[in-house]
Parts: structure tokens; sequence; C-alpha cells
């Protein structure tokens, strides 16, 4: 009786395990999204997107440029933007419209 329990309750475990995995896999894109430092390029040549500027004496990092700069990622060539994120330049993903 013990030990079928205990094995009913590993399965459970696990499988609770396994959800929280997986919904973590699956959060949204949104919750990478900042504002309050430097980013690094997601490509050598791009510009920064609206709101951001290029770091004195580092080309490949942004940084925001004004006091509400908008919250940028940069996202890989054919992943979608986050909810409520539009795409600039096809690499960053921006709250701002483009």
């Amino acid at each position: 009786m013990k030990m079928r329990l205990a094995i009913g309750l590993g399965g459970l475990h696990l499988g609770l395990m396994s959800a929280l995995v997986l919904s973590t896999l699956s959060t949204p894109a949104s919750a990478q999204g900042q504002n309050q430092s430097a980013v690094k390029k997601p490509s050598g040549g791009v510009g920064c997107p609206s709101g951001w500027r290029s770091v004195d004496g580092n080309t490949s990092m942004c940084e925001p440029h004004e006091s509400k700069a908008p919250l940028i990622y940069g996202k890989k060539d054919k992943d979608a933007c986050a909810e409520g994120y539009h795409e600039v330049y096809r690499v960053w993903c921006s709250t701002r419209r483009p």
C-alpha cells in the first residue's frame, strides 16, 4: 500500500515539475524587454531602435536615449515579437511602433 502511494505521489510530482518547465519555456518574450541599461545589438550593422542610441565607444551596444525609452529586446530572425511589441529592423522588438 505504502509503495503504491509513493509511486503515485512520485508520478504526481514528476507531472507537476514537467508542467512547470513547459510553462517556463512558453513564457512570452515580453519578460525580456527592458529600458534601464545597455543592450547588445543582435546584429552588427543594425541601428538602435527609436528612443535608443549607440553607446559611445562601443557601437555593438544600444543604451536608452530618453527618460521613457521603450522596452526592447533583440529577436532571432524567424521569431515573432511578443504581444505588445513591434518588430523594428527585423532584429528588435520594441513597445514603440517603428
